[in-house]
């Protein structure tokens, strides 16, 4: 009987680690604690790799002194099996470091950084921005005025005017969004935009002949309750106009990765740093080494308008958030 259970639990054991493989697929990335924990796939690696590692050294111990345990056998191999797997898919998503190419003719780039409500000093976005040759910026937690100051300076140094739009939900500069689009695009004009917490900003081109660009900040899932629930509905909304339109670009803080399933209903619209090789470089917290932590900003483009040429994060100020700079080219 005590060996029976003993099974039981085993295989319960194995089933939950792989499973937390791909929640996604089982319906589970938008429910407590999975959301949390998946969005930490390296942490994962490191933790069923390390379970596993341990667990088979205590059955090679065991084999040595004549002891046969089968049931740790199975489940040392199916945990290393799971950190492998999870270290794989960091690593298929990307690790890349190298800097931004130069950038082709007709290119757009595109900056996204959280600037942690000033943590991101304006004059450091600016230096961040101009360095990049950003035409657009989708710059969460960064108030109406500080985004004048940015668009001020970039003009300033680097002779082109930008574009103000921004968004606020609430007092404080976490409720705040801002979006700066180079003149060069043409002029844009403000339409509604996706109602979430912390603000998002929807601009479209006044002849019609750009990429309707939409600045987004959903809530975090930081709590059970009211705050999953808001979650799931900001990130349904922010990941909306990829499903439902052409020739779109959003971009910012999403508070989610990849493996959360919103972000893979995304109609036509691919993640420019998964597409550029970048795509597993941890975005937040930045204090963490960039390989430990949660790719949570994103820029998503139309994949049949567009083709990403190259990607980069970036750190940028005492900002939480690293930046994601994408370049991307049309595809006529």
């Amino acid at each position: 009987m005590f060996r029976l259970l003993g099974w039981v639990v085993t295989l319960a054991l194995a089933a939950v680690a792989l499973v937390s493989l791909d929640p996604a697929r089982v319906g589970l990335s938008t429910t407590a604690p999975v959301t949390q924990l998946i969005a930490l796939r390296p942490v994962l690696a490191a933790g069923f790799g390390g379970m596993g590692a341990l667990l088979l050294l205590g059955v090679l111990v065991g084999a040595l002194a004549g002891r046969r345990r089968p049931r740790r056998t199975v489940l040392a191999l199916v945990f290393l099996a799971v950190g492998l797997g999870h270290g794989w898919v960091v690593y298929d998503r990307g690790l890349d470091d190298d800097p931004l190419p130069a950038a082709r003719e007709g290119a757009l780039t595109v900056l996204a950084l959280n600037t942690y409500g000033g943590g991101a000093t304006a004059d450091e976005v600016v230096a961040a921005a101009a360095d990049v040759g950003a035409d657009v910026l989708a710059l969460p937690e960064t108030s109406a005025e500080s985004a004048e100051a940015v668009a001020a300076d970039l003009a300033t140094r680097t002779g082109t005017g930008y574009q103000v739009l921004s968004r606020t939900t609430g007092p404080w500069d976490a409720s705040s969004t801002a979006l700066l689009v180079s003149e060069r695009l043409g002029e844009y004009t403000e339409r509604a935009s996706p109602l979430t917490a912390h603000g998002a900003v929807r601009a479209e081109p006044v002849d019609g002949s750009g990429p309707v660009l939409v600045a987004v900040h959903p809530i975090s899932p930081h709590e059970p309750g009211d705050a999953m629930e808001r979650w799931r509905r900001d990130l349904a909304a922010v990941t909306e106009p990829c499903r439902a339109e052409d020739d779109v670009i959003v971009a910012g803080d999403f508070n989610a990765t990849l493996d959360h399933a919103p972000m893979r209903d995304v109609g036509s619209c691919v993640d420019a740093a998964a597409e550029a090789g970048v795509g597993g470089v941890a975005t937040w917290p930045a204090r963490f080494p960039r390989l430990v932590g949660a790719p949570i900003d994103h820029v998503l483009v139309d994949g049949d308008r567009y083709v990403v040429d190259a990607a980069a994060v970036l750190e940028v100020g005492a900002s939480d958030h690293r930046a994601v700079v994408a370049r991307v080219s049309p595809t006529g």
